[in-house]
Protein backbone atom coordinates (compact mmCIF):
# COMPACT_ATOMS: atom_id res chain seq x y z
CA UNK A 1 0.00 0.00 0.00
CA UNK A 2 2.76 2.56 0.93
CA UNK A 3 4.58 1.58 -2.13
CA UNK A 4 1.40 2.56 -4.62
CA UNK A 5 1.18 5.59 -2.34
CA UNK A 6 4.53 6.63 -3.35
CA UNK A 7 4.02 5.77 -6.76
CA UNK A 8 0.56 7.70 -7.17
CA UNK A 9 2.55 10.71 -5.49
CA UNK A 10 5.09 10.99 -7.88
CA UNK A 11 2.96 10.81 -10.91
CA UNK A 12 1.38 13.63 -9.75
CA UNK A 13 4.24 15.72 -9.06
CA UNK A 14 5.57 14.61 -12.56
CA UNK A 15 1.89 15.94 -14.28
CA UNK A 16 2.08 18.72 -12.03
CA UNK A 17 5.52 19.46 -13.11
CA UNK A 18 4.43 19.40 -16.87
CA UNK A 19 1.41 21.56 -16.58
CA UNK A 20 3.56 23.85 -15.03
CA UNK A 21 5.95 24.38 -17.52
CA UNK A 22 3.28 24.93 -20.11
CA UNK A 23 3.64 28.77 -21.14
CA UNK A 24 0.78 30.53 -20.04
CA UNK A 25 -0.01 33.78 -21.98
CA UNK A 26 -2.84 36.28 -21.37
CA UNK A 27 -3.64 38.79 -24.29
CA UNK A 28 -5.80 41.97 -24.07
CA UNK A 29 -7.13 43.60 -26.71
CA UNK A 30 -10.10 45.09 -28.92
CA UNK A 31 -13.00 42.65 -29.74
CA UNK A 32 -15.64 43.25 -32.38
CA UNK A 33 -18.18 41.47 -33.48
CA UNK A 34 -19.91 42.27 -37.18
CA UNK A 35 -23.03 40.93 -38.35
CA UNK A 36 -24.55 41.66 -41.76
CA UNK A 37 -21.73 44.02 -42.29
CA UNK A 38 -22.74 45.99 -38.92
CA UNK A 39 -20.51 46.25 -36.28
CA UNK A 40 -19.99 46.52 -32.77
CA UNK A 41 -17.79 49.06 -30.94
CA UNK A 42 -14.19 47.70 -30.21
CA UNK A 43 -14.73 46.28 -26.30
CA UNK A 44 -11.43 45.23 -24.28
CA UNK A 45 -11.33 41.75 -24.19
CA UNK A 46 -8.89 38.84 -22.98
CA UNK A 47 -7.86 35.45 -24.42
CA UNK A 48 -5.66 33.23 -22.74
CA UNK A 49 -3.58 30.93 -24.23
CA UNK A 50 -1.54 27.47 -23.25
CA UNK A 51 1.45 26.29 -24.80
CA UNK A 52 0.98 22.32 -24.97
CA UNK A 53 4.74 21.75 -25.81
CA UNK A 54 3.74 19.60 -29.00
CA UNK A 55 3.71 22.45 -31.85
CA UNK A 56 -0.37 23.53 -30.83
CA UNK A 57 -2.25 25.58 -27.87
CA UNK A 58 -5.10 25.87 -26.19
CA UNK A 59 -7.19 29.01 -26.36
CA UNK A 60 -9.81 30.27 -24.42
CA UNK A 61 -11.87 33.51 -24.90
CA UNK A 62 -12.91 35.08 -21.78
CA UNK A 63 -16.10 36.60 -20.84
CA UNK A 64 -17.75 37.12 -24.51
CA UNK A 65 -20.75 39.32 -24.90
CA UNK A 66 -22.36 38.47 -28.13
CA UNK A 67 -23.78 42.12 -29.30
CA UNK A 68 -25.82 42.69 -32.08
CA UNK A 69 -28.50 45.83 -33.11
CA UNK A 70 -28.49 46.98 -29.34
CA UNK A 71 -29.24 43.58 -28.24
CA UNK A 72 -26.74 41.38 -25.68
CA UNK A 73 -26.25 38.22 -25.29
CA UNK A 74 -23.46 36.81 -22.81
CA UNK A 75 -22.34 33.93 -23.99
CA UNK A 76 -18.88 33.06 -21.47
CA UNK A 77 -15.63 31.60 -22.24
CA UNK A 78 -15.18 29.75 -25.01
CA UNK A 79 -12.45 27.59 -25.14
CA UNK A 80 -10.33 25.39 -28.31
CA UNK A 81 -8.09 22.72 -27.81
CA UNK A 82 -5.41 21.64 -29.94
CA UNK A 83 -5.00 24.49 -31.94
CA UNK A 84 -1.89 23.52 -34.55
CA UNK A 85 0.39 26.10 -35.04
CA UNK A 86 2.72 26.92 -38.29
CA UNK A 87 5.66 28.94 -38.17
CA UNK A 88 5.42 31.89 -40.36
CA UNK A 89 8.01 34.85 -40.62
CA UNK A 90 8.42 36.02 -37.55
CA UNK A 91 5.05 34.86 -35.78
CA UNK A 92 2.94 31.48 -35.54
CA UNK A 93 -0.27 30.86 -37.37
CA UNK A 94 -3.37 28.89 -37.69
CA UNK A 95 -6.38 28.06 -39.75
CA UNK A 96 -9.53 25.49 -38.49
CA UNK A 97 -12.49 24.90 -40.01
CA UNK A 98 -15.31 23.26 -37.86
CA UNK A 99 -13.49 23.29 -35.12
CA UNK A 100 -15.67 21.98 -32.09
CA UNK A 101 -15.31 24.13 -28.79
CA UNK A 102 -16.70 23.97 -25.05
CA UNK A 103 -18.68 27.13 -24.17
CA UNK A 104 -18.54 27.58 -19.97
CA UNK A 105 -19.89 30.46 -17.68
CA UNK A 106 -18.02 33.65 -17.81
CA UNK A 107 -16.64 35.46 -14.79
CA UNK A 108 -19.11 34.69 -11.62
CA UNK A 109 -18.08 37.76 -10.19
CA UNK A 110 -19.95 40.26 -12.53
CA UNK A 111 -23.55 38.80 -11.43
CA UNK A 112 -23.90 38.41 -15.08
CA UNK A 113 -26.37 34.96 -15.92
CA UNK A 114 -24.15 33.90 -18.80
CA UNK A 115 -26.42 31.52 -21.45
CA UNK A 116 -23.69 29.97 -23.16
CA UNK A 117 -23.67 26.30 -21.38
CA UNK A 118 -27.37 26.46 -21.79
CA UNK A 119 -27.67 27.33 -25.05
CA UNK A 120 -24.40 25.46 -25.94
CA UNK A 121 -24.40 22.14 -23.91
CA UNK A 122 -23.00 19.93 -26.27
CA UNK A 123 -19.94 22.59 -27.58
CA UNK A 124 -19.82 25.14 -30.63
CA UNK A 125 -18.57 24.52 -33.66
CA UNK A 126 -16.12 27.45 -35.50
CA UNK A 127 -13.94 28.58 -38.02
CA UNK A 128 -11.00 30.34 -36.64
CA UNK A 129 -7.80 31.46 -37.81
CA UNK A 130 -5.22 33.91 -36.87
CA UNK A 131 -1.56 34.54 -35.88
CA UNK A 132 0.45 34.72 -32.96
CA UNK A 133 3.69 35.95 -31.21
CA UNK A 134 4.80 36.34 -27.00
CA UNK A 135 3.53 39.83 -26.92
CA UNK A 136 0.60 39.86 -29.66
CA UNK A 137 -2.21 37.81 -30.23
CA UNK A 138 -4.58 38.27 -33.74
CA UNK A 139 -8.01 36.10 -34.29
CA UNK A 140 -11.06 35.73 -36.47
CA UNK A 141 -13.93 33.53 -35.14
CA UNK A 142 -17.06 32.43 -37.63
CA UNK A 143 -20.13 31.10 -35.80
CA UNK A 144 -23.49 30.74 -36.98
CA UNK A 145 -26.26 31.65 -34.43
CA UNK A 146 -29.98 32.00 -34.75
CA UNK A 147 -29.38 31.65 -38.63
CA UNK A 148 -26.79 34.78 -38.70
CA UNK A 149 -23.00 34.45 -39.61
CA UNK A 150 -21.07 35.87 -36.99
CA UNK A 151 -17.81 37.42 -37.44
CA UNK A 152 -15.69 38.06 -34.74
CA UNK A 153 -12.23 39.70 -34.49
CA UNK A 154 -9.98 40.17 -31.66
CA UNK A 155 -7.03 42.96 -32.11
CA UNK A 156 -5.26 43.40 -35.10
CA UNK A 157 -3.64 42.21 -38.11
CA UNK A 158 -0.24 44.28 -38.00
CA UNK A 159 2.33 40.79 -38.10
CA UNK A 160 3.05 41.77 -42.02
CA UNK A 161 0.80 43.48 -44.79
CA UNK A 162 -2.28 44.30 -43.37
CA UNK A 163 -4.85 47.70 -43.66
CA UNK A 164 -2.89 49.61 -40.67
CA UNK A 165 0.23 50.07 -42.73
CA UNK A 166 -1.34 52.85 -45.44
CA UNK A 167 -1.88 54.56 -41.89
CA UNK A 168 1.13 56.69 -42.88
CA UNK A 169 -0.47 59.72 -41.37
CA UNK A 170 0.20 58.82 -37.82
CA UNK A 171 -3.64 59.23 -37.13
CA UNK A 172 -4.14 55.96 -36.14
CA UNK A 173 -6.58 57.03 -33.20
CA UNK A 174 -8.59 60.36 -35.28
CA UNK A 175 -12.65 59.29 -35.59
CA UNK A 176 -13.47 58.38 -39.19
CA UNK A 177 -16.73 57.25 -42.03
CA UNK A 178 -16.57 54.22 -43.51
CA UNK A 179 -17.92 53.85 -46.70
CA UNK A 180 -18.12 51.09 -49.41
CA UNK A 181 -16.81 52.29 -52.98
CA UNK A 182 -20.69 52.38 -53.88
CA UNK A 183 -21.14 55.33 -51.62
CA UNK A 184 -22.84 53.56 -48.56
CA UNK A 185 -21.88 54.59 -44.83
CA UNK A 186 -20.80 51.31 -43.02
CA UNK A 187 -19.43 52.38 -39.92
CA UNK A 188 -19.59 56.07 -38.13
CA UNK A 189 -16.76 57.86 -35.96
CA UNK A 190 -14.58 55.04 -35.46
CA UNK A 191 -11.19 54.80 -34.52
CA UNK A 192 -8.80 54.80 -37.33
CA UNK A 193 -6.72 51.78 -36.41
CA UNK A 194 -9.58 49.62 -36.22
CA UNK A 195 -12.13 51.18 -38.86
CA UNK A 196 -11.82 47.92 -41.13
CA UNK A 197 -11.78 45.15 -38.49
CA UNK A 198 -14.22 42.41 -38.81
CA UNK A 199 -15.35 43.59 -42.92
CA UNK A 200 -14.33 41.45 -46.00
CA UNK A 201 -11.39 42.01 -48.23
CA UNK A 202 -11.63 44.86 -50.54
CA UNK A 203 -11.53 48.56 -51.28
CA UNK A 204 -13.35 50.70 -48.75
CA UNK A 205 -13.39 54.76 -48.17
CA UNK A 206 -11.91 55.36 -44.85
CA UNK A 207 -11.51 58.84 -43.94
CA UNK A 208 -11.99 60.28 -47.54
CA UNK A 209 -8.98 57.97 -48.64
CA UNK A 210 -9.68 54.90 -50.44
CA UNK A 211 -7.78 52.05 -48.35
CA UNK A 212 -7.17 48.80 -49.36
CA UNK A 213 -8.41 45.89 -46.80
CA UNK A 214 -5.89 42.42 -47.64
Amino acid sequence: MKKLLLTMSAVCCAWCGMQAQNDIKKYTDDLIVTVNGTSTAPAPTTIITEDLGNGSINLELQDFILRSEGDEIPIGNIHVADIPLKEENGYQSFDLKDKMTVVTAGDESTGIVWMGPIMFPDGLSIDISGKSTDEKFYCTLDLTFAGEVIHVTFGTDEFGNSVHSVNADGAANRKVDVYTLQGSLIRRGVERAHALNGLQKGIYIVGGRKTVKK
